[in-house]
């Protein structure tokens, strides 16, 4: 059975208000996970890689745009949860890193993709083109940043687009298979395009990235509101697809989600 195991790479405080009505004013301390699992088809594998020096090391070299975005959300980078950190405890060097899955391009997610020269991505070719089109503009409304990719990104991304589909159980949809049987990719467009979240076949859970920033959005029928709604690139999608997450929850299916403050079952640190 495949092991997805969660780390948190940093923490972002904001008033809950501003993600959740339900929620007060008070500052909560919000999560940036990534996750890293091994199996024989994909090697050594992240999803996404968290925050890390690239975005917020006091020698990193940005441009005026990702400066003022980290001077916005001030994340406090966790030491032990780099994921540079995380692969030399385990033996392991960003070299042994074979497959990166990219479940969208906004900066909490990709900020140290550049150290993995060797890996392949998995992610969705229409947001990588729609980052393209999208101007200056764009990263300032929606934190993606293509100096955070690697230059050859293009040449080493494996598609989505290009996996066989897949129907997913409990009102999920339809999906792609990554590994048959085992993973499968879950489309949940709205927070970004092309943005994408992890079905785990034995476990019954889904990893749904940003689909919301915290479980509470999925138990209550309020429409998307606050930051997550700010941010979002299609409002509409992204509602469809919190009402989706909440089917499968109600089917008895585990969400997972980046941000949530309280610990998953699957997080390691």
């Amino acid at each position: 059975m495949l092991r997805l195991e969660l780390y948190n790479s940093a923490t972002i405080k904001a008033p809950g208000r501003l993600f959740d009505p339900s929620r007060p004013w008070t500052r909560e301390t919000l999560r940036v996970r990534y996750g890293l699992f091994e199996h024989p088809q994909l090697g050594v594998t992240l999803v996404d890689s968290g925050y890390g020096p690239r975005c917020f090391g006091r020698t990193a070299k940005r441009t005026f745009g990702l400066w003022l975005y980290t001077l916005i959300f001030r994340a406090e980078l966790l030491p032990q949860g780099q994921v540079s950190q995380v692969l030399a405890d385990k033996g392991l060097k960003p070299e042994d890193v074979q497959t990166i899955i990219v479940s969208h391009l906004h900066a909490d997610h990709i900020s140290e993709l550049r150290s993995f020269t060797q890996a392949r991505f998995v992610g969705s070719r229409d947001a990588f083109e729609a980052v393209g089109r999208s101007g200056w503009r764009g990263p300032l409304l929606h934190g993606s940043f293509l100096e955070l990719l690697p230059d050859d990104y293009a040449s080493r991304l494996d598609a989505i687009e290009d996996l066989p589909t897949i129907d997913l159980p409990h009102g999920l949809g339809a999906g792609r298979a990554l590994i048959d049987g085992v993973l499968s990719v879950v489309p949940l467009e709205g927070h970004a395009v092309g943005h994408f979240g992890l079905y785990l076949h034995a476990a019954n859970a889904l990893y749904a990235v940003d689909a919301h920033w915290v479980l509470q959005a999925l138990h209550s029928d309020q429409p998307l509101v606050g930051l997550p709604r700010r941010i979002a690139s299609d409002v509409n999608a992204a509602e469809a697809a919190l009402r989706r997450l909440r089917g499968f929850e109600q089917a008895g299916g585990t969400v997972v989600l980046c941000h949530e403050p309280e610990a998953s079952a699957f997080d390691v640190l």
